[in-house]
């Protein structure tokens, strides 16, 4: 028998997800199942939204003007999610999945069905409108594949779609609108400035080494051995992947 080339295993659900940065700049992902949401279909598209701000000033009688950069706007992203309560489409896992028993008496208890629209609703809007501990929207996490975007919810539309003779709705399309957000500590560990007199923190990604990241930041190798000696790394040759570095400022911490 030939096997389908196209056939990949099982399909992957987007998920959405409550998620929080400790204090080395590290994802931490929720382990409450009620703060994940898996989606019931995935979607067939999504917006990616990417502005950069320039200034432009010009003199008298000028026709044209230099753009200056004035900043990069957070990243938008855009999706259309669907809810569909027929029957037609297998519901989206929950945290009741697989547990029969339980879910049973969970809808006995609540008199809702777990596959209704309006209990699906509910349980996308409590992961994406969460408020913990910081009263406001929690930090979400939204993956598909190779797709991994932190951010918040700064919109959502519902449109409901069919209706059963009591008025109840049988289908919703979900407008949603996320905008990235990176914590302070993520986001020095992202930045990209190489200037040797600021503190800079950076993230040891797979192969790199030492002497090589230190020479993009002060334009030279020469100083590796004191910013092991910042790290406490002991074993500075072989990088773990993920291990946090400070390359303080030369004239400062630096000889």
């Amino acid at each position: 028998m030939i096997k389908n080339p196209f056939d990949s295993g099982s399909l992957e659900k987007m998920y959405i997800q409550v998620v929080e940065v400790d204090s080395n700049g590290k994802i931490i992902e929720s382990e409450e199942e009620e703060l994940k949401f898996n989606v019931q279909v995935n979607p067939e598209s999504y917006n990616f939204n990417y502005k950069v701000n320039y200034s432009c000033q010009s003199g008298h009688g000028d026709t044209n003007c230099e753009a200056k950069h004035a900043g990069t706007e957070p990243h938008v992203m855009e999706f259309e999610f669907l809810f569909d309560g027929t029957g037609v489409i297998p519901k989206a896992p929950g945290p009741l999945t697989g547990v029969p028993l339980a879910g049973a008496l969970a809808e006995l208890l609540s008199g809702e069905k777990e596959d209704d629209v309006v209990t699906q609703l509910k349980r996308f809007i409590k992961v994406v409108d969460y408020k913990g501990k910081d009263h406001r929207p929690s930090l979400l996490k939204l993956a598909w594949g190779k797709l991994s975007f932190i951010g918040v919810l700064t919109r959502l539309s519902i449109q409901y779609k069919l209706f059963t003779p009591t008025g109840d709705p049988l289908r919703a399309l979900a407008n949603a609108t996320f905008t990235s957000s990176i914590p302070d500590q993520f986001r020095k560990l992202l930045d990209q400035d190489s200037s040797p007199d600021l503190t800079h923190l950076r993230l040891a990604h797979e192969g790199d080494k030492l002497p090589l990241m230190v020479n993009k930041i002060y334009r030279s190798t020469k100083y590796y051995i004191e910013v092991a000696k910042a790290n406490n790394l002991y074993n500075f040759r072989n990088l773990k992947a993920g291990t946090p570095l400070s390359l303080p400022p030369i004239e400062k911490k630096v000889k």
